[in-house]
């Protein structure tokens, strides 16, 4: 009887061990996709995990976000990531509808910004333009305001295609940002994100 006992304790022990290790894995990874850590920082729509840390320091949240989303990061003073997947007002990006991206030069070595679908890939389309950056983005008349078509349908310039996908997601990268940039990131630095229909 006093087997039978002990028998049931350490199968409960176990049970419980298990039971354990199964909850703590699924917060870990529902954690890990949420994309929120505590190194990010809100600039309006946008969301960045340079804050004051760098990778070499941050939290390992923040360090098992970037293994399974970003491996071979760099560092904050060599680049800065930011992504949305809202526009300006808060709204989620709807890639049945159509968006104006509007901004002017970012004050970095080299800037872009990237498509992705809902599972982290760039958007396959007719004219195989994943980004924009620096060098390619059509400017306006006074060579440092751009404005982006993020859309379905095919546009004149700056077409930034988001076709049979159910979810976009903008991604900026800020390569060797100037120290101005790095300190001063506001909404009025980075692009906005306008619904036109």
């Amino acid at each position: 009887m006093a087997l039978n006992q002990k028998i049931k304790k350490i199968g409960l022990a176990v049970a419980l061990i298990i039971l354990a290790i199964v909850l703590g894995s699924a917060v870990g990874v529902y954690n890990i996709k949420s994309g929120k850590s505590n190194s990010q920082r809100i600039i309006g729509n946008w969301q960045t995990i340079d804050k004051d840390k760098d990778l070499n320091s941050a939290d390992l949240l923040t360090i098992a976000q970037v293994a399974v989303y970003g491996p071979y990061a760099l560092t904050k003073k060599e680049v800065i990531y930011l992504s949305t997947n809202t526009d300006s007002d808060g709204n989620e990006l709807d890639p049945k509808s159509d968006y104006i991206i509007s901004g002017k030069k970012l004050d970095a070595k080299y800037w872009s910004i990237t498509a992705y679908d809902e599972n982290g890939f760039l958007i396959k389309n007719p004219i195989n333009k994943y980004s924009y950056n620096l060098e390619d983005v059509k400017y306006e008349a006074d060579s440092t305001s751009y404005q982006i078509n993020l859309s379905g349908s095919a546009q004149k310039e700056n077409w930034l295609p988001v076709n049979n996908v159910k979810k976009a997601t903008l991604i900026i990268r800020l390569y060797l940002p100037s120290e101005k940039l790095r300190d001063n990131l506001t909404v009025e630095t980075l692009p906005s994100i306008k619904k036109i229909k």
